[in-house]
């Protein structure tokens, strides 16, 4: 049935002047109105049959998906560095990490941050080293996580880092007062990055050679007892 069919006509020969000039009027509004209501209905009916063409609600399960997946990845390179636990690869990449963060972060866009925490016996301090690891694993969770936010940056801006940086000056400060490790503080003195990873490496390679110290034994152990019990 068509709009025709609904419009509405004026009876003939019954209304006259200016009472048929009203009425027709208003027929022509009730008229116009109706066609606008068809229109609409056209373009919903086009509407609907275009999310059902393009499959729109599979279309959100799908993107659920892949955010979904995205989130699990971005968990699971999350920086949870358990220093103790570590093997000796797992503690090369995290200090390499650390180190890269600081230089291209830290000192970067945190230049006396950066000189406060930055210095060269930072590794010969478990308790610097957790610090350091804190304040870079906030800066992700912050950053580059897939559920970061403004809130976050702002948090790790505002609260974590002047609170984890106090931290780990307070942990340096012996070493300087009493010069065991570094010189007096210098805002200017170069890091030697070279250094560092000589450190670094020396760290790894004692840990390599503890690690294999100990499978050695533990083989030797296994091999008496199997050697006992035969």
């Amino acid at each position: 049935m068509s709009t025709e069919d609904h419009k509405l006509k004026p009876p003939a020969g019954i209304i006259t002047n200016a009472a048929e000039n009203r009425l027709s009027t208003m027929i022509s509004l009730v008229n116009k109105t109706a066609n606008e209501a068809e229109s609409h209905a056209e373009r919903v009916d086009a509407r609907l049959r275009l999310i059902e063409e393009i499959d729109l609600p599979g279309k959100v399960m799908e993107m659920s998906r892949i955010l979904s997946g995205l989130a699990q990845k971005e968990g699971s390179a999350a920086l949870l560095w358990n220093w103790p636990v570590m093997d000796a690869e797992q503690t090369y990449n995290a200090l390499h990490h650390l180190v890269n963060w600081r230089e291209t972060i830290l000192r970067r866009f945190f230049p006396r941050d950066y000189y406060a925490v930055a210095e060269p016996c930072w590794l010969s301090h478990p308790d610097v080293l957790h610090l350091m690891g804190a304040l870079c694993g906030m800066w992700h969770w912050a950053h580059t996580e897939a559920d970061r936010s403004v809130l976050r940056q702002s948090e790790w801006l505002v609260r974590w880092k002047p609170l984890l940086v106090k931290d780990i000056e307070q942990a340096l400060e012996p070493c300087r007062a009493e010069q065991q490790h570094v010189a007096r503080r210098d805002p200017v003195r170069p890091i030697d990055l070279d250094g560092e990873q000589k450190t670094i490496a020396n760290h790894v390679q004692a840990m390599q050679a503890r690690q294999d110290r100990e499978a050695a034994e533990q083989a030797a152990a296994r091999a008496a007892g199997a050697s006992t019990g035969g």
